[in-house]
């Protein structure tokens, strides 16, 4: 009896050491979560607290041209402010801290949004199809207002499509092949795609008529969706080539992602890092997803879908560098990690974690990452990892500073 008695001590008391192990291995997680928190919050408050000038991105840009992650601003920021003083246009304070280094590196290379050149004469209609003001209309496309007047169009092709013309979400889509042909059309300007071109890529197995007359009708769609949104001419028949309407301005995310990733290298280059880290950061705020994710069994998106991903990851990569170079540890491994869940191969990334969780106090979690990075490589590479991996590995094993 008494044995038993012992025994069962013997087991409570085993198991009460695992429970404080599991609970000081959870408290360390918080801790390096709250201090990312405040080294997240302090690293904002200096862009905050940069520049104060009047007015907001939004108020620059309007709002269907300011990218969706720009938008809503952070309750948290009211908290921040100094007591009795007004909060200062957040968005503002952003732009103020970057423009003036981007523009003095590379006002040249990298312009503001796209403006379509001006044609020098209207457009005619393709066969079968319809004018804008009336169904089986006839005669050539009018011209878009000028001005003021003239309409925008808005396009976010990186993650799930969201498209706006003049402010107006565009959701009602009649044609599924007339949506595909925007995306088609919005990133093969130059030069814009001829007829041809459009019914090899949609319609390779149609004879020449099927896919003229398919185009036709998929054209027809597209501005029946566009004129929904607004009573204006956005995509027109110059020569042979489809094209948007030379009075169209155009917003389009990919091209706000490459601006900034381009600005951030010119910046990192001539070692204006505080610029090249903003400029990182937007290029990163911009990438809400793979090219044209809706479109996943599309052939014609495969390759721009992949470079735009490696050179999110490279942005990733490189913001990470800066922020451990600057000792900012917790902002560093929180970016390895969103480089680690799109590519759990990058040894690279892995390492940097390792590194920051090592200089966080937590050689555990460093270990336990390198665990993950040999599972990952087997799995999916079927390979052992880099000697740089495993050397560090022993590194930390031996309590060294790595």
């Amino acid at each position: 009896m008494l044995t038993d008695v012992v025994a069962v001590a013997e087991r409570l008391a085993r198991r009460v050491q695992e429970l404080e192990h599991e609970r000081n291995r959870h408290y360390s997680a918080l801790l390096a979560l709250d201090s990312t928190i405040h080294e997240a919050a302090t690293q904002l408050r200096g862009h905050l607290d940069t520049a104060r000038v009047s007015g907001t991105l939004v108020d620059a840009y309007g709002w269907s041209r300011t990218p969706l992650p720009f938008k809503p601003i952070p309750d948290e920021l009211s908290g921040m402010q100094p007591p009795g003083q007004e909060p200062a246009g957040w968005w503002s304070r952003v732009r103020r801290a970057i423009v003036p280094q981007r523009d003095a590196v590379h006002a040249r290379e990298f312009p503001g949004p796209v403006q379509l050149q001006p044609a020098a004469a209207s457009f005619p209609r393709e066969e079968g199809s319809v004018g804008p003001a009336e169904e089986g209309g006839v005669g050539p496309v009018p011209p878009a207002p000028a001005g003021p007047e003239a309409p925008t169009l808005t396009a976010h092709l990186l993650g799930p499509l969201r498209m706006t013309l003049n402010q107006v979400p565009v959701t009602s889509w009649p044609s599924g092949r007339g949506r595909a042909l925007l995306k088609y059309l919005l990133t093969h300007r130059d030069p814009w795609p001829a007829r041809e071109v459009l019914m090899e890529v949609f319609w390779p197995d149609s004879t020449p008529e099927a896919a003229r007359n398919s185009l036709n009708v998929a054209v027809h769609g597209l501005r029946r969706a566009l004129r929904a949104a607004a009573d204006v001419p956005v995509v027109v028949l110059e020569g042979d080539a489809y094209r948007l309407h030379a009075d169209v301005g155009l917003w389009l995310d990919i091209d706000e992602f490459e601006r900034h990733v381009g600005g951030g290298r010119q910046l990192e280059d001539v070692g204006e890092l505080a610029g090249a880290i903003a400029e990182y950061e937007l290029a990163a705020s911009v990438y809400q997803g793979d090219f044209l994710a809706d479109d996943p069994y599309q052939e014609w998106p495969v390759l721009s879908r992949e470079r735009l991903r490696l050179e999110y990851l490279d942005t990733l990569d490189r913001l990470s560098q800066l922020y451990f170079g600057q000792g900012s540890y917790a902002s560093c491994a929180a970016l390895c990690r969103r480089i680690i869940e799109r590519d759990a191969c990058r040894e690279d990334a892995h390492r940097r974690l390792m590194r920051c969780y090592s200089r966080q106090g937590q050689p555990h979690l460093a270990l336990r990452q390198h665990q993950a990075c040999v599972e990952a490589l087997h799995a999916e590479l079927g390979v052992d990892p880099a000697r740089a991996t495993s050397e560090l590995r022993e590194r930390l094993q031996r309590h060294e500073q790595v």
